[in-house]
């Protein structure tokens, strides 16, 4: 799959300012539920968007984790909308009950061995259905719980290689489970298989958009941190800003995708 540069989360408020003004960012990811119940001039301005920028589709509702049956009808919808836009890929959340993104509400899985076998037969069929390879997120522990069958990084990885799929990674919520339940993030980056991180989500209005010199004030922020390492491991990882607490201006969310593409950039240059 292609490197796509820095994007950004496409809420539906910003859809119309997007077409009007073309800001400068290199793709962005919609949540596809928002845009399942559209008509006719929603799609008109989504087949807009597919003129000026890459688009990847971010879904909330696949419940890959879950123990009841997969929902088919969702499926349907999603390949449908897919089909119409043709984004870069399709991604969802590593999950029991999917995701909230009003509310942030997930649910991590038990790390198991059933669990593994479970979901590595759901994610096929799900691949399957959509003709294409998919990518899952790693979601946010934030209780402190007993020892795991098996590591949270070792899951992700061999989920990825058993269904032949891809990995999401949310910075953010990599150093909020590492904090709950006391390890070492850099550590389980390094578990990840390489080629399979295909995308980034980072936090907006943290430090790093506030500083230009990757060795000046970013460095103390834990998400840049971690950020920056996962740069130098993996290399350029298509990168999403994004907000889930709040919807600012269009702006300003445009200027933290600028800041954070130059911070990354000069990183690298050093690297």
């Amino acid at each position: 799959m292609p490197y796509l540069g820095f994007g950004l989360r496409l809420r539906r408020e910003y859809l119309a300012p997007v077409l009007e003004t073309h800001p400068p960012v290199d793709w962005l990811e919609l949540i596809p539920e928002s845009y399942f119940e559209g008509d006719a001039s929603l799609y008109r301005q989504l087949d807009q968007l597919c003129d000026n920028y890459p688009l990847v589709l971010h879904g909330i509702s696949l419940a890959i984790g879950s123990p009841w049956p997969l929902d088919l009808n969702y499926l349907d919808r999603l390949k449908e909308l897919s089909e119409r836009l043709q984004p870069a890929w399709v991604s969802d959340h590593l999950c029991w009950s999917g995701a909230d993104d009003i509310q942030g509400r997930l649910l991590p899985l038990p790390y198991s061995e059933e669990t593994l076998d479970h979901v590595v037969g759901r994610i096929q069929q799900v691949q399957e259905a959509l003709g294409r390879q998919i990518l899952l997120e790693n979601v946010p522990l934030e209780t402190r719980t007993g020892h795991s069958e098996i590591p949270e990084a070792e899951f992700i990885a061999r989920v990825a290689e058993r269904s032949d799929s891809l990995i999401l990674l949310d910075i953010a919520n990599l150093q909020t489970t590492s904090m709950y339940q006391g390890f070492d993030p850099m550590a389980y980056l390094l578990q990840l298989p390489e080629p399979r991180v295909q995308q980034i989500h980072l936090a907006g209005a943290v430090a790093l958009c506030d500083a230009q010199d990757p060795g000046g004030e970013s460095a103390a922020d834990p998400i840049w941190e971690l950020y920056t390492g996962a740069l130098g491991h993996f290399g350029p990882v298509s990168t999403m800003i994004e907000r889930v607490d709040t919807i600012p201006p269009l702006e300003e969310m445009v200027k933290e995708v600028e800041k954070a593409r130059c911070s990354a950039r000069q990183y690298l240059s050093q690297e």
